[in-house]
């Protein structure tokens, strides 16, 4: 089998994680953020937004929007929540869930 074949092969395995925000829950319990692997295409991305902003508050920003999915797989932000995301949000929640998002699961990676 081909490097790149194992590769994928590899990245197909990666579990979709969950992150518990208590803060943004309800009655129902807390706010469930489902987030997809991490890819060097999402890197690029949030390298450009960096580059063009020179902030990384705005590279926080656009990785909850890029990145949070709801339990069907559906984003959980848009870029029309930017504004809100950067001006109306505890900015320590935010820096909590991108960090989440950015977390590398080590256990994981031995287990594959």
């Amino acid at each position: 089998m081909k490097a790149i074949e194992l590769a994928k092969a590899h990245f197909k395995t990666l579990k979709t994680k969950t992150i518990e925000v208590a803060e943004w829950g309800n009655e129902d319990g807390p706010l469930i953020i489902y987030v997809e692997p991490f890819t060097l295409k999402d890197k690029a991305k949030l390298q450009a937004v960096t580059k063009v902003s020179g902030s990384e508050i705005d590279a926080l920003v656009e990785l909850v929007v890029m990145k949070a999915l709801d339990k069907n797989g559906e984003k959980l932000f848009t870029i029309e929540d930017k504004h809100a995301l950067r001006n109306a949000v505890d900015s320590r929640i935010l820096e909590k869930i991108s960090s989440e998002i950015m977390r590398v699961d080590f256990e994981a990676l031995e287990k594959n």
